[in-house]
């Protein structure tokens, strides 16, 4: 049977109506469709985890259940870290403000001084919003309170779908495998094949990459004599781990919070120490144990950032480099979407000579 070649501008009417779809359904969807792109992304590092345990005479759903009490234990372990500092951090709160108030006032004499700016006006402005981020202890404890509630839920249903796709993973395999065409068989495996290697090593080494930035971190702020080091250090080590602009946002926050209850040239060390942190890791640490698994370019991963962000918040900046991964490696085996797969890449052709005709 011969295949119809639609025109360039259908085609073209068809990739755009099908990308408007798929953003409509992500963004209408987001809150099943976030804690299950989690759940994947875990189902795929657990698998080998789960594999082993079926050999040591493991039931599948005994393996499934052992990989998610592992998950757990290590949830637990850090949120008893953070939950220490947090508590610290509530009970220091009003201190904080007032002191942020107290920085505001010492930078508002200065702008006074060399500017020559009304300080009345200023003080005004600049009190309503520090009172208007930070808001009354109160209101910030109750936020705390309804955030961790939220999370808490959140990562109950990503385990809750992660015991699922571990426990059905060969029947999704089998699904997919009667769903194509037998000749689109072998090409299928291939992706999934490829698929979970190269998200799995992409991960693995983006935990023992964010476990080692945490750990200097922490033992960067504690020289600096840092409140909330580990607090700190853990939550930038985990804003790095968003390309190009994680980095920038932890270092805003930290500095603020440091400038609260430490003077101003420690707050400029805190930012000079993480900015020289993330350049070695970004420059030595990242290519050594992430290394090249996902080969995409700077642009495509900005965009894919940013998108991420625009589609489902910062769960989705953390999401958007393991998919988009995914959607290289899906191009590449598809013949007719390799330019795409080229678009995407950080791989330089050989330049192609033209001649030109007189």
């Amino acid at each position: 049977m011969n295949e119809v070649k639609l025109p360039f501008n259908a085609r073209l009417a068809f990739t755009l109506l099908s990308l408007i779809l798929l953003m409509f359904i992500a963004r209408s969807g987001h809150e099943l469709l976030v804690p299950l792109a989690f759940a994947f992304l875990i189902a795929i590092m657990l698998i080998p985890v789960a594999g082993f345990l079926e050999k040591c005479r493991f039931s599948r759903a005994m393996a499934a259940l052992t990989c998610i009490l592992l998950i757990v234990i290590i949830l637990f372990g850090i949120s008893m870290i953070l939950a220490s500092q947090m508590g610290s951090f509530v009970a220091d709160f009003p201190h904080l403000q007032q002191q942020l108030l107290h920085t505001i006032t010492d930078l508002q004499a200065w702008i006074n001084k060399k500017f020559h700016i009304d300080a009345a006006r200023q003080m005004d402005y600049l009190e309503q919003l520090a009172m208007g981020t930070l808001g009354s202890a109160t209101a910030f404890v109750s936020t705390t309170l309804l955030s961790l509630s939220s999370l808490l839920i959140f990562i109950i249903f990503v385990l809750l779908y992660t015991f699922f796709l571990l426990l059905y993973r060969s029947l999704l395999v089998t699904f997919l495998i009667t769903v194509f065409e037998a000749k689109h068989r072998e090409t299928l495996l291939s992706v999934i094949v490829e698929t979970r290697l190269i998200i799995k090593g992409y991960l693995a080494g983006l935990m023992i990459e964010m476990v080692v930035v945490a750990v200097v971190n922490c033992t960067l702020f504690w020289i600096l004599g840092i409140k909330y080091a580990t607090l700190l250090g853990i939550m930038a080590a985990i804003f790095n781990i968003i390309p190009y602009l994680g980095i920038y946002v932890a270092t805003v926050i930290s500095m603020l919070l440091t400038l609260t209850n430490s003077s101003l040239g420690t707050t400029i060390q805190v930012g000079v120490g993480l900015l020289v942190v993330h350049f070695l890791d970004s420059n030595v640490l990242l290519p050594r144990i992430v290394g090249s698994k996902v080969k995409i370019n700077a642009l495509v991963t900005i965009l894919a950032v940013v998108s991420g962000n625009l589609l489902w918040g910062v769960p989705g900046m953390f999401l958007a480099i393991p998919f988009i991964a995914i959607l290289k490696i899906i191009f590449e085996n598809i013949e007719q979407m390799k330019p795409w797969a080229i678009l995407l890449g950080d791989v330089t052709l050989k330049k192609v000579k033209v001649r030109r005709k007189n």
